[in-house]
């Protein structure tokens, strides 16, 4: 038995373990959040991920207890567990599936759907002299309004170092942590990374016209019938029947079957979005100015916790919608933008030059 400690803004959480495999992934992507003695304040998380529970393999918080029978799966699926059940008890920010960086003492938020380019851009920026705060968290502090760092490790699309290569262009420095066929899992170097600050500069990424028929293949570890039934309303094809179940959604029902899994205790075991059309990134990119309640209602759909989330649940009685108020406040003095990204050299220029006004 191992026992591994990270901090994560106002919760520490503590990892008992006797599965190697998961112990090195967690490590592996958190290393930069490991605890010190002096952190240990705040809330605190236990997880216990074990191989020993009658022969099987379990993943157990204070609240759930999850039995794997395929102990291979256990370091991706204590991975997912672990981080949506923590990212939810995060009372001292708002969280945002959006990457941050920073440009001096001006912090910069990038939002867009998975597989439209942040972790791409946010390298980009970092070639010009951005330091990054994460590249799929943005933090917004409830009290302060400043932009916090997430240093989690970046995981690399295929299509990421495609692009880079197209331009001729060198990764920033930067450590392998996990490589695998599809990505590769990189720390970049401490140098590159960025500190706390007022954010200046709010980017939403346009959605591609046919985003909304951007189709995801979903594989869950199980499909019982109640849920099935359930998942009927936004499956395009039926499941298949072979191993796991997998079938097809449109990403924008994305949240219904997070919430249909969830109150069922299913595992969501993998989503994999298509990508958006590579033509789409040849374009000329454009940037026009949003309204902060618009900006403020559009980040909103990528607020990460869900409707799980104890800001939402005891503070907004169950609905997420009530946190729209405090984040126009926390907008007030950034500049709000709609972006409809092309080259991405010119999209680089582009948020340069603003971030330099």
């Amino acid at each position: 038995m191992k026992i591994q400690k990270y901090r994560f803004f106002d919760h520490y959480i503590e990892l008992r373990s006797d599965h190697a495999e998961t112990l090195t992934l967690m490590e592996a992507m958190f290393r930069r959040f490991a605890l010190t003695e002096q952190d240990k304040k705040g809330d605190k998380l236990r997880y216990d991920v074990l191989t020993q529970i009658g022969g099987k393999s379990g993943i157990h918080t204070h609240d759930f207890c999850h039995i794997v029978d395929n102990t291979s799966l256990l370091p991706a699926l204590a991975h997912g567990i672990i981080l949506r059940h923590f990212l939810a008890h995060i009372r001292s920010h708002l969280l945002f599936h959006a990457a941050a960086l920073s440009h001096g003492k001006k912090g910069v938020i990038i939002a867009a759907d998975s597989g439209c380019g942040k972790t791409t851009l946010a390298l980009a920026l970092v070639r010009k002299g951005f330091k990054l705060l994460s590249d799929e968290t943005a933090a917004l502090n409830l009290s302060t309004g400043t932009l916090t760092p997430y240093p989690r490790c970046l995981w690399i699309r295929a299509g990421t170092r495609r692009v880079f290569q197209d331009f001729a262009w060198d990764f920033p420095t930067h450590d392998i942590a996990i490589k695998t066929q599809e990505r590769t899992a990189i720390h970049l170097s401490s140098t590159l990374m960025g500190n706390t600050c007022q954010p200046f500069c709010l980017f939403m990424i346009q959605r591609p016209k046919q985003a909304d028929e951007r189709l995801c293949n979903i594989t869950l570890e199980s499909l019982p019938q109640n849920l099935s039934k359930q998942l009927q309303q936004i499956w395009i094809t039926p499941p298949t029947q072979y191993g796991f179940p997998t079938f097809k959604i449109k990403e924008a029902d994305l949240n219904i079957l997070y919430n249909a899994c969830d109150a069922q205790g299913i595992l969501v075991l993998d989503v994999n979005e298509t990508a958006v059309d590579p033509t789409y990134y040849k374009q000329t990119p454009q940037i026009t100015a949003m309204s902060k309640l618009t900006a403020a209602i559009s980040l909103l759909r990528y607020f990460l916790g869900g409707a799980q989330s104890v800001l939402v649940q005891e503070n907004e009685q169950g609905n997420a919608v009530g946190l729209i108020q405090p984040l126009v406040k926390m907008l007030k003095q950034v500049n709000c933008y709609q972006l409809t990204p092309g080259r991405l050299d010119h999209t680089v220029e582009m948020i340069n030059d603003l971030c330099q006004s």
